[in-house]
Protein backbone atom coordinates (compact mmCIF):
# COMPACT_ATOMS: atom_id res chain seq x y z
CA UNK A 1 0.00 0.00 0.00
CA UNK A 2 2.01 2.97 -1.29
CA UNK A 3 0.26 6.27 -0.63
CA UNK A 4 1.15 9.94 -0.71
CA UNK A 5 0.41 12.59 1.92
CA UNK A 6 -1.96 14.62 -0.22
CA UNK A 7 -4.49 13.41 -2.75
CA UNK A 8 -6.84 15.41 -4.95
CA UNK A 9 -10.05 13.75 -3.78
CA UNK A 10 -9.29 14.50 -0.13
CA UNK A 11 -11.60 12.76 2.31
CA UNK A 12 -13.41 10.73 -0.37
CA UNK A 13 -10.12 9.15 -1.43
CA UNK A 14 -9.67 7.89 2.14
CA UNK A 15 -12.86 5.82 2.09
CA UNK A 16 -11.99 2.14 1.59
CA UNK A 17 -14.24 -0.23 -0.43
CA UNK A 18 -15.86 -1.47 2.78
CA UNK A 19 -16.72 2.16 3.61
CA UNK A 20 -18.59 2.59 0.33
CA UNK A 21 -20.43 -0.65 1.09
CA UNK A 22 -21.52 0.94 4.38
CA UNK A 23 -22.70 4.00 2.45
CA UNK A 24 -24.78 1.78 0.16
CA UNK A 25 -26.28 0.02 3.18
CA UNK A 26 -27.03 3.44 4.69
CA UNK A 27 -28.94 4.50 1.58
CA UNK A 28 -31.01 1.30 1.70
CA UNK A 29 -31.63 1.75 5.43
CA UNK A 30 -32.76 5.35 4.86
CA UNK A 31 -35.21 4.13 2.24
CA UNK A 32 -36.53 1.47 4.59
CA UNK A 33 -36.94 3.96 7.47
CA UNK A 34 -38.70 6.43 5.21
CA UNK A 35 -41.00 3.69 3.96
CA UNK A 36 -41.76 2.61 7.53
CA UNK A 37 -42.59 6.18 8.61
CA UNK A 38 -44.84 6.85 5.59
CA UNK A 39 -46.56 3.48 6.02
CA UNK A 40 -47.18 4.28 9.68
CA UNK A 41 -48.61 7.64 8.64
CA UNK A 42 -50.86 5.88 6.14
CA UNK A 43 -52.07 3.64 8.97
CA UNK A 44 -52.92 6.72 11.06
CA UNK A 45 -54.96 8.16 8.16
CA UNK A 46 -56.74 4.83 7.75
CA UNK A 47 -57.71 4.78 11.42
CA UNK A 48 -58.96 8.37 11.22
CA UNK A 49 -61.10 7.42 8.22
CA UNK A 50 -62.48 4.34 9.96
CA UNK A 51 -60.68 1.89 7.66
CA UNK A 52 -58.36 -0.97 8.58
CA UNK A 53 -54.81 0.06 9.38
CA UNK A 54 -53.48 -3.51 9.33
CA UNK A 55 -52.00 -3.48 5.77
CA UNK A 56 -50.18 -0.21 6.32
CA UNK A 57 -48.92 -1.24 9.74
CA UNK A 58 -47.73 -4.59 8.30
CA UNK A 59 -45.71 -2.71 5.70
CA UNK A 60 -44.33 -0.43 8.41
CA UNK A 61 -43.25 -3.40 10.53
CA UNK A 62 -41.59 -5.13 7.57
CA UNK A 63 -39.78 -1.96 6.58
CA UNK A 64 -38.65 -1.44 10.19
CA UNK A 65 -37.31 -4.99 10.36
CA UNK A 66 -35.43 -4.46 7.09
CA UNK A 67 -33.98 -1.21 8.43
CA UNK A 68 -32.85 -3.02 11.59
CA UNK A 69 -31.10 -5.73 9.58
CA UNK A 70 -29.40 -3.14 7.39
CA UNK A 71 -28.32 -1.19 10.48
CA UNK A 72 -26.84 -4.38 11.93
CA UNK A 73 -24.85 -4.94 8.75
CA UNK A 74 -23.67 -1.32 8.87
CA UNK A 75 -22.44 -1.80 12.43
CA UNK A 76 -20.76 -5.14 11.73
CA UNK A 77 -18.84 -4.29 8.56
CA UNK A 78 -16.52 -1.45 9.75
CA UNK A 79 -14.86 -3.36 12.65
CA UNK A 80 -14.24 -6.30 10.33
CA UNK A 81 -12.66 -3.99 7.76
CA UNK A 82 -10.51 -2.24 10.37
CA UNK A 83 -8.37 -5.34 10.96
CA UNK A 84 -7.45 -5.51 7.28
CA UNK A 85 -6.78 -1.77 7.18
CA UNK A 86 -4.44 -2.01 10.16
CA UNK A 87 -2.50 -4.87 8.58
CA UNK A 88 -2.07 -3.00 5.29
CA UNK A 89 -1.04 0.30 6.89
CA UNK A 90 1.28 -1.32 9.41
CA UNK A 91 2.93 -3.37 6.68
CA UNK A 92 3.57 -0.20 4.68
CA UNK A 93 4.91 1.70 7.71
CA UNK A 94 7.25 -1.13 8.71
CA UNK A 95 8.50 -1.44 5.12
CA UNK A 96 9.18 2.30 5.08
CA UNK A 97 11.03 2.12 8.41
CA UNK A 98 13.19 -0.76 7.17
CA UNK A 99 14.21 1.14 4.04
CA UNK A 100 14.77 4.52 5.73
CA UNK A 101 18.36 5.77 6.07
CA UNK A 102 20.03 4.83 9.34
CA UNK A 103 20.64 8.47 10.22
CA UNK A 104 17.40 10.08 9.10
CA UNK A 105 17.05 11.64 12.56
CA UNK A 106 13.54 10.36 13.31
CA UNK A 107 13.18 9.87 17.09
CA UNK A 108 12.48 6.32 18.22
CA UNK A 109 9.29 7.46 19.95
CA UNK A 110 7.96 8.83 16.66
CA UNK A 111 8.81 5.58 14.87
CA UNK A 112 6.94 3.56 17.49
CA UNK A 113 3.97 5.96 17.41
CA UNK A 114 3.69 5.75 13.60
CA UNK A 115 3.64 1.94 13.61
CA UNK A 116 1.29 1.53 16.58
CA UNK A 117 -1.04 4.28 17.76
CA UNK A 118 -1.11 6.26 14.52
CA UNK A 119 -1.75 3.18 12.38
CA UNK A 120 -4.58 2.13 14.68
CA UNK A 121 -6.16 5.59 14.59
CA UNK A 122 -5.75 5.89 10.83
CA UNK A 123 -7.34 2.49 10.25
CA UNK A 124 -10.19 3.38 12.61
CA UNK A 125 -10.69 6.69 10.82
CA UNK A 126 -10.84 5.09 7.39
CA UNK A 127 -12.93 2.03 8.18
CA UNK A 128 -15.04 2.92 11.25
CA UNK A 129 -15.43 6.69 10.94
CA UNK A 130 -15.55 7.77 7.29
CA UNK A 131 -17.94 5.23 5.79
CA UNK A 132 -20.57 5.53 8.54
CA UNK A 133 -20.19 9.33 8.55
CA UNK A 134 -20.81 9.61 4.80
CA UNK A 135 -23.68 7.15 5.16
CA UNK A 136 -25.13 9.35 7.90
CA UNK A 137 -25.02 12.35 5.55
CA UNK A 138 -26.75 10.41 2.76
CA UNK A 139 -29.66 9.46 5.02
CA UNK A 140 -31.19 13.00 5.14
CA UNK A 141 -30.80 13.27 1.36
CA UNK A 142 -32.85 10.11 0.83
CA UNK A 143 -35.44 11.23 3.38
CA UNK A 144 -35.78 14.75 1.90
CA UNK A 145 -36.15 13.39 -1.65
CA UNK A 146 -38.84 11.00 -0.44
CA UNK A 147 -40.67 13.85 1.34
CA UNK A 148 -40.52 16.00 -1.79
CA UNK A 149 -41.87 13.21 -4.01
CA UNK A 150 -44.38 11.57 -1.70
CA UNK A 151 -45.50 14.31 0.71
CA UNK A 152 -44.86 17.95 -0.27
CA UNK A 153 -42.16 19.80 -2.17
CA UNK A 154 -42.96 22.94 -0.17
CA UNK A 155 -42.17 21.14 3.08
CA UNK A 156 -39.09 19.39 1.70
CA UNK A 157 -37.44 22.64 0.57
CA UNK A 158 -36.94 24.36 3.97
CA UNK A 159 -35.87 21.02 5.49
CA UNK A 160 -33.25 20.71 2.74
CA UNK A 161 -31.99 24.24 3.46
CA UNK A 162 -31.60 23.43 7.14
CA UNK A 163 -29.85 20.13 6.41
CA UNK A 164 -27.50 21.82 3.93
CA UNK A 165 -26.19 24.05 6.71
CA UNK A 166 -24.76 21.06 8.57
CA UNK A 167 -21.59 20.45 6.45
CA UNK A 168 -20.34 24.08 6.57
CA UNK A 169 -20.78 24.23 10.33
CA UNK A 170 -18.95 20.92 10.74
CA UNK A 171 -16.11 22.14 8.52
CA UNK A 172 -15.89 25.33 10.56
CA UNK A 173 -15.60 23.36 13.80
CA UNK A 174 -12.93 21.12 12.30
CA UNK A 175 -10.85 24.13 11.31
CA UNK A 176 -11.29 25.75 14.72
CA UNK A 177 -10.26 22.70 16.75
CA UNK A 178 -7.54 21.32 14.50
CA UNK A 179 -4.77 23.29 16.22
CA UNK A 180 -5.79 22.09 19.68
CA UNK A 181 -5.82 18.49 18.52
CA UNK A 182 -2.37 18.98 17.00
CA UNK A 183 -1.00 20.26 20.32
CA UNK A 184 -2.34 17.22 22.13
CA UNK A 185 -0.76 14.86 19.58
CA UNK A 186 2.58 16.67 19.84
CA UNK A 187 2.61 16.50 23.65
CA UNK A 188 1.54 12.85 23.58
CA UNK A 189 4.31 11.97 21.10
CA UNK A 190 6.91 13.74 23.24
CA UNK A 191 5.82 11.78 26.29
CA UNK A 192 6.03 8.50 24.37
CA UNK A 193 9.50 9.39 23.10
CA UNK A 194 10.70 10.34 26.59
CA UNK A 195 9.35 7.14 28.09
CA UNK A 196 11.03 5.03 25.41
CA UNK A 197 14.29 6.91 25.91
CA UNK A 198 14.06 6.34 29.66
CA UNK A 199 13.66 2.59 29.17
CA UNK A 200 16.63 2.47 26.81
CA UNK A 201 18.87 4.43 29.20
CA UNK A 202 17.57 2.93 32.44
CA UNK A 203 20.98 1.57 33.45
CA UNK A 204 22.70 4.92 32.89
CA UNK A 205 19.97 6.75 34.82
CA UNK A 206 20.48 4.43 37.80
CA UNK A 207 24.25 4.80 37.68
CA UNK A 208 23.87 8.58 37.78
CA UNK A 209 21.32 8.44 40.57
CA UNK A 210 18.93 10.43 38.38
CA UNK A 211 15.82 8.32 38.94
CA UNK A 212 14.01 11.08 40.83
CA UNK A 213 14.91 13.72 38.28
CA UNK A 214 13.76 11.56 35.36
CA UNK A 215 10.59 10.57 37.21
CA UNK A 216 9.78 14.26 37.77
CA UNK A 217 10.33 15.04 34.08
CA UNK A 218 8.00 12.22 33.00
CA UNK A 219 5.41 13.31 35.56
CA UNK A 220 5.54 16.89 34.28
CA UNK A 221 5.09 15.75 30.70
CA UNK A 222 2.22 13.47 31.72
CA UNK A 223 0.55 16.38 33.50
CA UNK A 224 0.87 18.58 30.40
CA UNK A 225 -0.74 15.81 28.35
CA UNK A 226 -3.56 15.48 30.90
CA UNK A 227 -4.25 19.22 30.82
CA UNK A 228 -4.29 19.27 27.02
CA UNK A 229 -6.54 16.19 26.96
CA UNK A 230 -9.05 17.90 29.24
CA UNK A 231 -9.00 20.97 26.99
CA UNK A 232 -9.66 18.74 24.03
CA UNK A 233 -12.57 17.05 25.80
CA UNK A 234 -14.05 20.45 26.71
CA UNK A 235 -13.89 21.49 23.07
CA UNK A 236 -15.58 18.24 22.12
CA UNK A 237 -18.40 18.95 24.56
CA UNK A 238 -18.81 22.40 23.01
CA UNK A 239 -19.21 20.72 19.62
CA UNK A 240 -21.87 18.40 21.02
CA UNK A 241 -23.75 21.26 22.68
CA UNK A 242 -23.72 23.55 19.66
CA UNK A 243 -24.59 20.90 17.09
CA UNK A 244 -27.40 19.48 19.22
CA UNK A 245 -28.77 22.97 19.92
CA UNK A 246 -28.57 24.19 16.33
CA UNK A 247 -29.59 21.12 14.39
CA UNK A 248 -31.39 18.93 16.89
CA UNK A 249 -33.80 21.47 18.33
CA UNK A 250 -34.02 23.55 15.16
CA UNK A 251 -34.70 20.55 12.92
CA UNK A 252 -37.36 19.16 15.25
CA UNK A 253 -39.01 22.56 15.61
CA UNK A 254 -38.91 23.22 11.88
CA UNK A 255 -40.41 19.87 10.90
CA UNK A 256 -43.05 20.16 13.61
CA UNK A 257 -44.04 23.64 12.48
CA UNK A 258 -44.20 22.57 8.83
CA UNK A 259 -46.28 19.51 9.70
CA UNK A 260 -48.77 21.52 11.77
CA UNK A 261 -48.95 24.20 9.09
CA UNK A 262 -49.55 21.59 6.40
CA UNK A 263 -52.37 19.97 8.34
CA UNK A 264 -53.89 23.40 9.02
CA UNK A 265 -53.98 24.42 5.36
CA UNK A 266 -54.93 20.93 4.17
CA UNK A 267 -51.80 20.36 2.09
CA UNK A 268 -50.85 17.28 4.14
CA UNK A 269 -52.88 14.69 6.01
CA UNK A 270 -52.58 14.06 9.73
CA UNK A 271 -50.90 10.74 8.96
CA UNK A 272 -48.35 12.45 6.73
CA UNK A 273 -47.70 14.98 9.51
CA UNK A 274 -47.14 12.08 11.92
CA UNK A 275 -44.71 10.51 9.41
CA UNK A 276 -42.82 13.80 9.17
CA UNK A 277 -42.34 13.86 12.93
CA UNK A 278 -41.04 10.28 12.82
CA UNK A 279 -38.59 11.25 10.07
CA UNK A 280 -36.92 13.86 12.27
CA UNK A 281 -34.92 10.95 13.76
CA UNK A 282 -33.07 10.01 10.53
CA UNK A 283 -32.86 13.70 9.60
CA UNK A 284 -30.75 14.27 12.71
CA UNK A 285 -28.42 11.36 12.00
CA UNK A 286 -25.44 13.45 10.78
CA UNK A 287 -25.53 15.48 14.00
CA UNK A 288 -25.74 12.37 16.17
CA UNK A 289 -22.89 10.71 14.30
CA UNK A 290 -20.72 13.81 14.56
CA UNK A 291 -21.35 14.14 18.28
CA UNK A 292 -20.32 10.56 18.94
CA UNK A 293 -17.17 10.56 16.83
CA UNK A 294 -16.02 14.13 16.26
CA UNK A 295 -12.74 13.73 18.14
CA UNK A 296 -12.12 10.26 16.68
CA UNK A 297 -12.42 11.66 13.18
CA UNK A 298 -10.22 14.66 13.89
CA UNK A 299 -7.46 12.58 15.51
CA UNK A 300 -7.76 9.81 12.92
CA UNK A 301 -7.40 12.10 9.95
CA UNK A 302 -4.30 13.71 11.44
CA UNK A 303 -2.86 10.27 12.21
CA UNK A 304 -3.52 9.15 8.63
CA UNK A 305 -1.65 12.19 7.32
CA UNK A 306 1.35 11.44 9.54
CA UNK A 307 1.38 7.79 8.49
CA UNK A 308 1.19 8.73 4.81
CA UNK A 309 4.01 11.20 5.26
CA UNK A 310 6.14 8.50 6.92
CA UNK A 311 5.42 6.08 4.08
CA UNK A 312 6.02 8.64 1.35
CA UNK A 313 9.31 9.80 2.90
CA UNK A 314 10.85 6.35 2.52
CA UNK A 315 13.16 6.01 -0.48
CA UNK A 316 11.74 4.15 -3.45
CA UNK A 317 13.48 0.94 -4.44
CA UNK A 318 16.45 1.76 -6.62
CA UNK A 319 16.00 0.88 -10.27
CA UNK A 320 19.10 2.41 -11.82
CA UNK A 321 21.51 -0.38 -10.91
CA UNK A 322 20.73 -3.96 -11.92
CA UNK A 323 21.07 -6.78 -9.45
CA UNK A 324 24.54 -8.32 -9.22
CA UNK A 325 25.91 -11.58 -7.95
CA UNK A 326 26.88 -11.55 -4.25
CA UNK A 327 30.46 -12.49 -5.16
CA UNK A 328 31.03 -9.57 -7.52
CA UNK A 329 34.12 -7.35 -7.42
CA UNK A 330 33.44 -4.26 -5.28
CA UNK A 331 35.33 -1.06 -5.90
CA UNK A 332 34.91 2.55 -4.89
CA UNK A 333 35.96 5.33 -7.24
CA UNK A 334 35.57 8.71 -5.60
CA UNK A 335 33.15 7.55 -2.87
CA UNK A 336 31.11 10.37 -1.40
CA UNK A 337 28.88 10.15 1.67
CA UNK A 338 26.73 12.95 3.09
CA UNK A 339 25.18 12.79 6.56
CA UNK A 340 22.93 15.53 7.86
CA UNK A 341 23.87 17.79 4.96
CA UNK A 342 27.60 17.47 5.70
CA UNK A 343 30.10 15.69 3.43
CA UNK A 344 31.77 13.12 5.73
CA UNK A 345 33.48 11.00 3.07
CA UNK A 346 34.88 12.74 0.01
CA UNK A 347 36.53 11.26 -3.08
CA UNK A 348 37.70 8.01 -1.48
CA UNK A 349 39.07 5.27 -3.72
CA UNK A 350 38.81 1.78 -2.25
CA UNK A 351 38.87 -1.79 -3.50
CA UNK A 352 37.57 -4.78 -1.58
CA UNK A 353 40.00 -7.49 -2.62
CA UNK A 354 40.51 -10.85 -0.88
CA UNK A 355 42.48 -10.28 2.29
CA UNK A 356 42.20 -8.13 5.41
CA UNK A 357 42.07 -4.36 4.82
CA UNK A 358 42.20 -2.14 7.91
CA UNK A 359 40.66 1.34 7.90
CA UNK A 360 42.30 3.60 10.48
CA UNK A 361 42.23 7.29 11.30
CA UNK A 362 41.31 9.81 14.00
CA UNK A 363 37.89 9.75 15.60
CA UNK A 364 35.31 11.53 13.45
CA UNK A 365 37.34 11.09 10.27
CA UNK A 366 34.56 9.22 8.43
CA UNK A 367 35.67 5.61 8.92
CA UNK A 368 32.34 4.26 10.18
CA UNK A 369 30.40 6.24 7.56
CA UNK A 370 32.56 4.70 4.86
CA UNK A 371 31.96 1.22 6.31
CA UNK A 372 28.20 1.76 6.41
CA UNK A 373 28.22 3.03 2.84
CA UNK A 374 30.20 0.03 1.57
CA UNK A 375 27.71 -2.26 3.33
CA UNK A 376 24.79 -0.49 1.61
CA UNK A 377 23.47 1.00 4.85
CA UNK A 378 24.08 4.67 3.99
CA UNK A 379 23.40 6.42 0.66
CA UNK A 380 26.65 7.02 -1.23
CA UNK A 381 27.97 7.65 -4.72
CA UNK A 382 31.00 6.12 -6.42
CA UNK A 383 30.55 2.48 -5.40
CA UNK A 384 30.56 -0.15 -8.15
CA UNK A 385 30.16 -3.90 -8.38
CA UNK A 386 31.75 -5.57 -11.40
CA UNK A 387 32.15 -2.15 -12.97
CA UNK A 388 28.50 -1.17 -12.64
CA UNK A 389 27.04 1.42 -10.31
CA UNK A 390 25.91 -0.33 -7.14
CA UNK A 391 22.61 0.41 -5.46
CA UNK A 392 22.28 0.01 -1.67
CA UNK A 393 20.24 -3.14 -2.31
CA UNK A 394 23.00 -4.62 -4.46
CA UNK A 395 25.64 -3.78 -1.85
CA UNK A 396 23.59 -5.35 0.94
CA UNK A 397 23.33 -8.49 -1.19
CA UNK A 398 27.10 -8.58 -1.71
CA UNK A 399 28.50 -7.35 1.63
CA UNK A 400 27.94 -8.68 5.15
CA UNK A 401 28.19 -6.21 8.02
CA UNK A 402 29.22 -6.72 11.64
CA UNK A 403 28.71 -3.65 13.88
CA UNK A 404 30.77 -2.56 16.84
CA UNK A 405 28.18 -3.85 19.27
CA UNK A 406 26.56 -7.08 18.18
CA UNK A 407 22.78 -7.02 18.15
CA UNK A 408 21.18 -10.30 19.18
CA UNK A 409 17.40 -10.45 19.30
CA UNK A 410 15.61 -12.08 22.21
CA UNK A 411 15.44 -15.81 21.57
CA UNK A 412 17.97 -18.56 21.01
CA UNK A 413 21.27 -18.59 19.16
CA UNK A 414 19.52 -20.65 16.48
CA UNK A 415 16.79 -18.00 16.10
CA UNK A 416 19.39 -15.29 15.59
CA UNK A 417 21.39 -17.28 13.05
CA UNK A 418 18.28 -18.20 11.07
CA UNK A 419 17.60 -14.49 10.50
CA UNK A 420 20.34 -14.58 7.85
CA UNK A 421 19.49 -18.02 6.42
CA UNK A 422 15.94 -19.15 7.23
CA UNK A 423 16.41 -22.51 5.50
CA UNK A 424 19.74 -23.43 7.07
CA UNK A 425 20.11 -26.75 8.86
CA UNK A 426 21.63 -27.16 12.30
CA UNK A 427 24.79 -28.51 10.65
CA UNK A 428 25.01 -25.30 8.58
CA UNK A 429 24.60 -23.19 11.71
CA UNK A 430 27.26 -25.08 13.63
CA UNK A 431 29.63 -24.86 10.65
CA UNK A 432 29.13 -21.07 10.53
CA UNK A 433 29.82 -20.76 14.26
CA UNK A 434 33.03 -22.75 13.85
CA UNK A 435 34.08 -20.60 10.89
CA UNK A 436 33.43 -17.55 13.09
CA UNK A 437 35.86 -18.79 15.73
CA UNK A 438 33.72 -20.92 18.04
CA UNK A 439 35.62 -24.17 17.56
CA UNK A 440 33.21 -26.23 19.68
CA UNK A 441 29.86 -24.38 19.80
CA UNK A 442 28.21 -27.22 21.73
CA UNK A 443 30.76 -26.83 24.53
CA UNK A 444 31.43 -23.07 24.43
CA UNK A 445 27.76 -22.08 24.45
CA UNK A 446 25.85 -23.15 27.59
CA UNK A 447 23.08 -24.92 25.64
CA UNK A 448 24.53 -25.00 22.14
CA UNK A 449 22.15 -23.62 19.53
CA UNK A 450 19.41 -23.49 22.17
CA UNK A 451 21.36 -21.00 24.31
CA UNK A 452 19.04 -18.17 25.23
CA UNK A 453 20.16 -14.64 24.41
CA UNK A 454 18.40 -11.34 24.94
CA UNK A 455 18.63 -7.59 24.54
CA UNK A 456 22.24 -6.46 24.82
CA UNK A 457 23.43 -10.03 24.06
CA UNK A 458 22.63 -11.25 27.60
CA UNK A 459 23.27 -14.97 28.01
CA UNK A 460 26.62 -15.04 26.21
CA UNK A 461 29.90 -13.22 26.66
CA UNK A 462 30.89 -10.22 24.58
CA UNK A 463 33.32 -12.24 22.48
CA UNK A 464 30.79 -15.01 21.93
CA UNK A 465 28.15 -12.47 20.93
CA UNK A 466 30.53 -10.89 18.42
CA UNK A 467 31.41 -14.25 16.90
CA UNK A 468 27.74 -15.21 16.72
CA UNK A 469 27.19 -11.96 14.80
CA UNK A 470 30.06 -12.90 12.47
CA UNK A 471 28.58 -16.37 11.97
CA UNK A 472 25.24 -14.80 11.14
CA UNK A 473 26.93 -12.58 8.58
CA UNK A 474 28.68 -15.60 7.03
CA UNK A 475 25.42 -17.51 6.65
CA UNK A 476 24.22 -14.90 4.15
CA UNK A 477 26.75 -16.23 1.65
CA UNK A 478 28.14 -12.78 0.82
CA UNK A 479 31.57 -12.45 -0.71
CA UNK A 480 32.76 -9.52 1.41
CA UNK A 481 32.61 -8.69 5.11
CA UNK A 482 32.73 -5.25 6.75
CA UNK A 483 33.48 -5.20 10.49
CA UNK A 484 33.17 -1.82 12.22
CA UNK A 485 35.22 -1.76 15.44
CA UNK A 486 34.20 -5.35 16.30
CA UNK A 487 36.72 -5.58 19.18
CA UNK A 488 36.26 -2.12 20.68
CA UNK A 489 34.36 -3.34 23.76
CA UNK A 490 36.26 -6.60 24.23
CA UNK A 491 39.22 -7.45 26.43
CA UNK A 492 42.62 -8.10 24.85
CA UNK A 493 42.42 -11.92 24.76
CA UNK A 494 38.87 -11.97 23.38
CA UNK A 495 39.73 -9.28 20.85
CA UNK A 496 42.70 -11.35 19.69
CA UNK A 497 40.42 -14.34 19.10
CA UNK A 498 37.96 -12.22 17.07
CA UNK A 499 40.85 -10.78 15.05
CA UNK A 500 42.15 -14.30 14.39
CA UNK A 501 38.69 -15.21 13.13
CA UNK A 502 38.68 -12.25 10.74
CA UNK A 503 42.15 -13.16 9.45
CA UNK A 504 41.03 -16.72 8.79
CA UNK A 505 38.00 -15.43 6.88
CA UNK A 506 40.21 -13.07 4.88
CA UNK A 507 41.94 -16.04 3.24
CA UNK A 508 38.96 -16.58 0.97
CA UNK A 509 37.10 -13.27 0.96
CA UNK A 510 37.49 -9.53 1.26
CA UNK A 511 37.34 -8.35 4.88
CA UNK A 512 37.22 -4.60 5.65
CA UNK A 513 38.07 -3.87 9.30
CA UNK A 514 37.50 -0.44 10.86
CA UNK A 515 39.67 -0.22 13.96
CA UNK A 516 41.35 2.08 16.46
CA UNK A 517 43.64 -0.66 17.73
CA UNK A 518 47.05 -0.34 16.11
CA UNK A 519 48.02 -4.03 16.59
CA UNK A 520 44.98 -4.93 14.50
CA UNK A 521 46.04 -2.51 11.79
CA UNK A 522 49.56 -3.98 11.77
CA UNK A 523 48.06 -7.48 11.45
CA UNK A 524 46.17 -6.50 8.29
CA UNK A 525 47.34 -7.16 4.74
CA UNK A 526 46.67 -3.56 3.76
CA UNK A 527 45.93 -0.33 5.63
CA UNK A 528 43.91 2.65 4.43
CA UNK A 529 44.23 5.87 6.46
CA UNK A 530 41.17 8.18 6.49
CA UNK A 531 41.59 11.75 7.76
CA UNK A 532 38.95 14.44 7.32
CA UNK A 533 36.87 12.15 5.11
CA UNK A 534 39.72 11.60 2.62
CA UNK A 535 42.33 8.89 2.09
CA UNK A 536 45.71 10.29 3.14
CA UNK A 537 47.71 7.06 2.86
CA UNK A 538 47.28 3.47 1.76
CA UNK A 539 49.57 0.46 1.56
CA UNK A 540 51.12 -2.36 3.56
CA UNK A 541 51.30 -1.66 7.31
CA UNK A 542 55.07 -2.12 7.31
CA UNK A 543 55.44 0.60 4.69
CA UNK A 544 53.11 3.07 6.43
CA UNK A 545 54.78 2.50 9.79
CA UNK A 546 58.02 3.81 8.32
CA UNK A 547 56.44 6.90 6.77
CA UNK A 548 55.60 10.20 8.45
CA UNK A 549 51.83 9.76 8.34
CA UNK A 550 49.08 8.96 10.83
CA UNK A 551 49.93 5.29 11.36
CA UNK A 552 53.60 6.00 12.06
CA UNK A 553 52.77 8.82 14.47
CA UNK A 554 50.13 6.77 16.30
CA UNK A 555 52.50 3.81 16.55
CA UNK A 556 55.26 5.98 17.98
CA UNK A 557 52.89 7.55 20.49
CA UNK A 558 51.70 4.12 21.63
CA UNK A 559 55.24 2.82 22.00
CA UNK A 560 56.23 5.93 23.98
CA UNK A 561 53.35 5.43 26.38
Amino acid sequence: MRTTPRRPLGVLADVPPAGWAVVALGVLRAGALTGAALAAGAGVDALLQGASAAPALGIALAATAAAALLAGAEALLPPLAQAGEERAWRRAVVAAQLTAPLDDGTPSGDRVARATDDVERAAHYRSVFLGPLIAAFTVPVVVIVAIAVLVSTGIALPIAVCAAAIPPVIAWFLSRFRAGSGRFRMISARLAASFLETLRALGTIRLLGAEGQRRAQLAAQAERMRVEAMRLLRRNQVVLLVTDAIFGVVMLSLVGALAVSGVADGSVSPGAAFALLLLTVPLREPVDRLGRSFYVGLAGRAAAERVRAAIASAPSPASAAPAVAPGGRIRGDGIRVDRGGVRVVDEVDLELAPGLTAIVGPSGSGKSSLALAVAGLLPATGLRIDGREASPEALRAAVAYVPQRSVLLTGTVRDNLLLAAPGASDDDLVAALRAAGLATPEAELPAGLETRVGEGARGVSGGQAQRIAIARALLGGRGALVADEPTASLDRDTADRVLATLRDLARTRAVLLVTHRLPEAHAADRVVVIEGGRVTAAGAPSELALSSGYLAAATSAEEAS
